[in-house]
């Protein structure tokens, strides 16, 4: 593989924002932002931050961020902030500031950095990057939202042959804190005490295949509102608050996923697998100039390879522009046990057998 298509394969990467704006010649900045209308038919919340409900939701998906970059020579520095779907416009996050290195076919990377845990992992907020909505939420949400570590990683660059080169890169993480408002009642804290992982990537001419392992070691804080408890001789009372803590927790994942071009058409699969849970998913898309249709399967399992639910989505995206263009989806969600996609037990016919329609017009921007 010649040295442009490896800088363009590595550029993905790392999703250089079309049209950056160049303030000097070492310094860019760029943008990007995502806002929708969504709404299901279950009046219980539907997917883990983003909570849409049976009532039209404007804010549901709403992200906007900004980077910056520097380069001079091998070295780059590179800051980016992000106002999440569950952030308010006033307390946007940090999700990556880090310094980075170059030297022959290796980088090496120190500070803040995303967690390379999955195909979009890079751009997991851009959704100018990819083709539906969102990234599928099976395998996505399966890490709550926890997008970031802080720590190093080195890239290790190897032209395998003219047509295929592999990136490896072993990253190492240390103490952070990530706290997740999971419902109205629930509320997770994750002290993270240190992880390891590797991420691996193989390009070829029209495909891609990604592996990622990660072990971590961390503390959790568990904090519960209003719970109902039951009194011995009849009847309840409601504890306002209710703080578990388990310490010396471990937690391993492993993930693979695959990227095939065939002409207009690209075929993606993806799964994970953890200690608690895996999931998969698999997406045809086909594209006719600026109109890209596409459709998804996704499903979840429990520990014991027992399905919990899964889910059919069909979409279309449309490119107004280069950097800018609008998803229209709909998708099934349907239940078979545990809450599925809900983030709290959902509404149905009988507590086995629940089900959503999620119907969403996004629009997407880059600059």
């Amino acid at each position: 593989m010649n040295k442009m298509k490896i800088l363009a394969l590595l550029s993905v990467l790392s999703w250089p924002a079309m049209g950056a704006i160049e303030v000097t010649d070492n310094v860019s900045v760029s943008g990007f932002g995502s806002t929708s209308w969504a709404k299901s038919d279950n009046p219980e919340s539907l997917m883990v931050h983003r909570n849409v409900t049976d009532e039209s939701c404007f804010d549901c998906d709403t992200i906007f961020g900004l980077q910056l970059d520097y380069f001079r020579n091998t070295f780059k520095a590179s800051v980016q902030v992000v106002k999440r779907p569950q952030d308010h416009w006033n307390e946007p996050q940090l999700e990556w500031a880090y310094l980075g290195y170059g030297w022959q076919e290796f980088e090496f990377k120190a500070g803040r950095l995303r967690l390379p845990l999955f195909l979009a992992s890079e751009y997991y907020y851009v959704g100018q990057a990819y083709t539906s909505a969102r990234p599928v939420s099976e395998v996505y949400d399966s890490v709550l939202g926890i997008t970031a570590y802080n720590g190093f990683s080195a890239s290790w660059n190897y032209e395998i042959s003219d047509a295929s080169t592999a990136l490896v890169t072993p990253f190492v993480g240390f103490k952070d804190t990530n706290k997740i408002d999971y419902n109205q009642q629930t509320e997770f804290e994750f002290e993270s005490k240190w992880l390891w992982g590797l991420d691996l990537n193989l390009f070829g001419d029209g495909y891609r295949w990604h592996f990622a392992y990660v072990s971590a070691y961390y503390d959790q804080t568990l904090t519960l509102y209003n719970v109902a408890q039951s009194l011995p001789l009849g009847g309840s009372v409601t504890i306002p608050k209710v703080v578990l803590q388990t310490y010396d927790q471990n937690i391993e994942l492993w993930s693979l996923g695959l990227e095939y071009e065939f002409g207009q058409s690209k075929l993606r699969a993806e799964g994970q697998i953890n200690d608690l849970s895996s999931s998969f998913y698999v997406t045809g898309e086909r594209n006719f100039g600026r109109i890209t249709p596409y459709m998804t399967y996704g499903i979840e399992l429990d520990q014991s390879e027992h399905k919990e639910s899964d889910s059919y989505l069909i979409g279309a995206r449309y490119d107004l522009l280069d950097n800018l263009s609008l998803n229209a989806e709909w998708q099934y969600f349907e239940v078979s046990k545990s809450n599925g996609p809900f983030v709290t037990a959902p509404i149905g016919t009988t507590p086995d057998d629940t089900d959503a329609h999620l119907y969403t017009l996004m629009i997407n921007f880059v600059f």
